[in-house]
Formats: C-alpha cells, sequence, structure tokens
C-alpha cells in the first residue's frame, strides 16, 4: 500500500457496488499485510510489553478481517456463495 498518500485511491463520487466490494478486498488485504507484519515484529523481539500490546494489536487486525469478510459476503453474493461453499471444497480436497 501506498503511504505517501493515502487517498490516491480514493473517487470524487459515490463509489458503485462493485467498486466498494473491490475497496473492501483491499482492505482485507490490508489488514491481512498488518496482521504479518506485526507477528515478525512479535517474532524478532523478546521484549515481553511489546510482545503483549503488538498481539493485541495484532488479534484487532483479525478481528477486522473477519468484519470486513462479512461486509463483503454483504456486498458481493456471489463471493458469499463461494464463501459458504470453501468448507466442503476443503474437506473433499482433504479427504482425496
Amino acid at each position: 500500500m501506498d503511504m505517501s498518500d493515502p487517498f490516491k485511491g480514493l473517487v470524487t463520487r459515490k463509489m458503485t457496488l462493485e467498486e466498494l466490494a473491490r475497496a473492501i478486498r483491499q482492505d482485507i488485504a490490508a489488514e491481512l499485510d498488518a496482521i504479518n507484519l506485526y507477528q515478525a515484529h512479535i517474532d524478532a523481539t523478546d521484549n515481553e510489553p511489546a510482545k503483549k500490546i503488538l498481539a493485541h494489536v495484532r488479534d484487532d487486525e483479525k478481528e477486522h478481517v473477519a468484519e470486513f469478510m462479512e461486509l463483503l459476503r454483504i456486498l458481493d453474493p456471489g463471493q458469499a456463495e463461494k464463501l459458504d461453499l470453501a468448507p466442503a471444497e476443503i474437506k473433499k480436497a482433504l479427504s482425496e
């Protein structure tokens, strides 16, 4: 994510439903990046107070991912269908 201009991706009009769904997918990707970054910081230090705070923040990001995924279900029924089918697909793949 380009942090030099955090508003670069914003549009000057209301987003369409498809654009909003795409934006939420980008938000999910950013949250996942943050989770990995905070975990890397945890792994790279022995400072227990820092690890505790970083773990708390990391877990908040995990909650955000879950919330965004639920929002994506609402915004994109096709995505919701894929999410609903995923457990059976995984089970099938693991049993082969």
